[in-house]
């Protein structure tokens, strides 16, 4: 097991007092984490509802920007902080090359991934939207890779963001989807499945896996110093307004010299997620990087008070609202509201009322139990 940068030394060369204070810094929780997970479940239910519940007829509002805007953005930052609870949940073990536990860790993985697979499957038939069974596959994926060093990371990640428009060449990216109702129309072909679960579905493996491999190799980073986490907040805003810039005189200059459709211009040269073309994948790292490092420098400040428990919480349960805000808090709203009837403005507004209720309870949940209601069945179905 090598010893790279971004991880500690090994023990052989560290004094006592130098492994205490290793050990302590990762027995500590990063509780940044948890706040950007519950925005990364907030962002996605904000979109989802808004998809849903909203007639989106007037796309030019400045609403309506800021919603296409973090299309995909959740999800990627959920995966990214998947990839960094690995790296978090092994530390200790890469530190004294305990490989036995190593291994342990691993196998646990592949269980909860295993369930996430079958599970995100069977949710599929209620919300076609689902990212659990993909995410089950970037979980194999980040459990195989995970002591594997930085380097072979990158480049993965590299390879796995600008071989994808080279796939589009081969594969019809437009294959088995009715636009018309956003449907997928083979999905349980075995040919539709491997293509829209590897290729052109809502979160496709390929590219996607990168996500987790940048938050693998995120959570190997010092997030307790300054110095670190500055310079990533730094570099990954940099990065994300650049991108947001390129993509904009892109999608101008391909429309005016080009003369593609404005729905052709935001395909090719758009931050959105479908297709997820390498400008997206970059936007969504570098966003990722820049909440959870912002993330961690305000649980730094505000770690004592009301508010940052109420985040915290929340993000220890984002499974269990992930699933409710489609089986409770979406289908109630269909109920009553009917489907795509409703403002932006107004949709929006129910998703963050919902989000409210979400916070509410995972305070008083955790007052009692320390993990939430999906988390206890997931432990209880993988015995781990």
């Amino acid at each position: 097991m090598e010893v790279e940068s971004g991880l500690p030394i090994t023990p052989l060369l560290m004094n006592n007092s130098q492994i205490i204070t290793q050990m302590t810094q990762h027995k500590q929780r990063i509780q940044g984490y948890d706040v950007a997970r519950a925005l990364a479940v907030f962002i996605m239910i904000i979109v989802h509802f808004n998809l849903v519940l909203a007639n989106t007829n007037n796309t030019e509002s400045i609403l309506a920007s800021l919603l296409n805007m973090i299309q995909g953005k959740g999800a990627a930052l959920f995966v990214v902080i998947a990839g960094a609870g690995i790296s978090l949940m092994i530390k200790n073990n890469l530190l004294f090359n305990d490989k036995i536990r190593l291994k342990e860790k691993q196998v646990l993985l592949f269980k909860r991934a295993a369930f996430l697979f079958v599970f995100g499957l069977m949710f599929t038939l209620v919300w076609p939207a689902d990212i659990l069974h993909s995410y089950g596959c970037y979980i194999l994926i980040g459990a195989i890779a995970m002591t594997r060093q930085s380097v072979y990371l990158w480049i993965g990640i590299l390879l796995l963001i600008f071989s994808y428009p080279f796939i589009l060449e081969f594969v019809d990216y437009e294959k088995g989807w009715n636009w018309l109702n956003v449907e997928y129309t083979d999905l349980w072909s075995l040919n539709g499945f491997m293509r829209n679960f590897f290729i052109n579905g809502f979160n496709p493996v390929v590219p996607w896996v990168a996500f987790i491999l940048v938050g693998i190799w995120l959570g190997r980073q010092n997030m307790h110093s300054k110095y670190i986490r500055n310079t990533i907040l730094g570099v990954s805003t940099t990065v994300f307004v650049l991108i947001q810039m390129v993509s904009k005189r892109l999608v101008e200059a391909s429309q005016n010299f080009i003369h593609l459709t404005s729905g052709e211009a935001l395909s090719l040269f758009g931050t959105e997620p479908m297709p997820p073309l390498p400008l997206f994948m970059i936007s969504g790292i570098s966003w990722a990087f820049m909440i959870i490092t912002l993330c961690i420098w305000g649980t730094d400040k505000l770690k004592h008070t009301s508010i940052c428990n109420f985040f915290v919480k929340t993000g220890q349960m984002a499974f269990t609202h992930y699933i409710s805000h489609v089986v409770i808090g979406l289908i109630i709203c269909i109920i009553i509201f009917g489907e795509n009837n409703l403002t932006q403005w107004h949709a929006v507004i129910l998703a963050l009322i919902y989000c409210s209720i979400c916070m509410v309870f995972s305070v008083l949940w955790g007052k009692k139990y320390k993990k939430g209601p999906m988390s206890m069945f997931i432990r209880y179905v993988t015995k781990t």
